[in-house]
């Protein structure tokens, strides 16, 4: 999901000149329980995919000189990671990184919760992907509550997935309609229990979505990362303007993965460069905004949902306004539940780019959540969930 305000890239594209570069950040492996009986191997709830744009060989040597006058300037040497940069010793380089290497030009992010991820795939398998697609609004406005409901629901999913027989689609449909919701009423006014019900009545059992036997490496399951490639590449695409087939993709390592990448991507015209970040400057780059970004998401997200928003990790906060008030919001896809696609927006509004600035804007706070949230709403009804990449 993301707003339908985007709009195309501002400058000048050389059409055979276009690169893309990727890092990551949040890569917790395929989103199935561990041995511990947990979904993320880290804890690391969030997946961050960073991406630097460039149109043409003078626009890369642009987005470089700033990036080696960044290090030069901090005396970084070699790859330098964006976990560095999030330390109170580099606070005054993270200030200078936002403000002078980052711009609303090279940078995109989507910004994908993991949780929600396999809220959507449990939602894909009950409605359907015609409801989806005819529905669009109903289905994202349920599977943002199903991803407030306990973890317990989507570790059972993603034992069920990992079976893949009759039974455990039985066990799995018996579950989601006993299961004690928080966020979802108890009975039959909660589509996942009708529809569950409907089901099991009628002994169609249906297919889960990405299951093992979809990929030809079985490690790829609730693999959300190549999903978070593919939707980032969609939007580039259908909002910006970017035509994928003439455009030079390089990405960091993912040993293991590589070949899954391209083949999932090949129908498209498709191909990714898998390469070292430490010998690609701009994959370096890509890495150093998807880190940074992610944590400080993280951390002012903590923060609201404590309900300690004003006082609990102001520095993390100021500094996720500054970057999304530097890179827009239209360079930004959130997959999230809708509240949290709602909060970056308040956040940027509240805490603008000046520290401090919160204490005059809180008071706004409400407003602008019910704002935006009508705006965001309006918006995913208008999706087209079925574009061609």
């Amino acid at each position: 999901m993301s707003l339908a305000c985007c709009s195309k890239l501002s400058f000048s594209i050389r059409r055979n000149e276009l690169k893309l570069f990727f890092d990551e950040s949040g890569y917790s492996g395929c989103i199935m329980p561990n041995k511990n009986g947990q979904l993320f191997n880290d804890g690391q709830r969030h997946f961050v995919l960073g991406s630097v744009f460039v149109a043409d060989k003078e626009d890369e040597i642009e987005i470089l000189n700033k990036y080696r006058q960044f290090k030069n300037r901090f005396g970084f040497t070699g790859e330098i990671k964006g976990s560095e940069l999030m330390t109170q010793r580099n606070n005054e380089a993270l200030k200078y990184f936002i403000t002078n290497v980052l711009d609303d030009k090279h940078f995109f992010i989507c910004n994908y919760d993991k949780i929600f991820y396999l809220s959507t795939l449990i939602s894909v398998y009950i409605f359907g992907v015609h409801f989806q697609q005819q529905e669009t609004l109903t289905f994202y406005m349920m599977a943002s509550a199903l991803a407030g409901e306990k973890e317990e629901l989507f570790l059972h999913y993603c034992s069920a997935v990992c079976e893949n027989t009759d039974n455990s689609k039985i066990e799995f449909l018996e579950y989601l309609i006993s299961f004690p919701y928080e966020k979802l009423d108890r009975n039959d006014y909660n589509l996942y229990i009708a529809f569950a019900k409907l089901m099991l009545e009628n002994k169609d059992y249906g297919e889960f979505p990405l299951t093992y036997e979809a990929y030809s490496c079985k490690n790829t399951v609730n693999f959300v990362n190549m999903t978070a490639l593919g939707e980032l590449l969609l939007s580039l695409k259908h909002l910006h303007g970017v035509d994928m087939s003439k455009t030079e993709i390089y990405h960091d390592n993912l040993m293991g993965y590589e070949e899954e990448y391209n083949q999932s991507f090949e129908d498209n015209k498709i191909h990714i460069n898998f390469v070292d970040s430490k010998e690609n400057e701009l994959v370096q780059l890509a890495d150093n905004i998807s880190s940074i970004y992610r944590k400080c998401f993280e951390k002012s997200f903590e923060a609201f949902r404590c309900n300690k928003q004003w006082t609990d990790n102001i520095w993390f906060t100021e500094n996720y306004s500054r970057i999304i008030n530097t890179i827009g919001m239209e360079h930004i896809k959130m997959d999230t539940q809708i509240s949290d696609y709602v909060l970056p927006f308040v956040i940027r509004d509240i805490f603008g780019n000046e520290y401090g600035q919160f204490e005059q804007n809180k008071e706004k706070f409400w407003g602008l959540f019910y704002f935006y949230k009508e705006r965001i709403m309006e918006d995913i009804d208008a999706i087209k969930v079925d574009l061609p990449l």
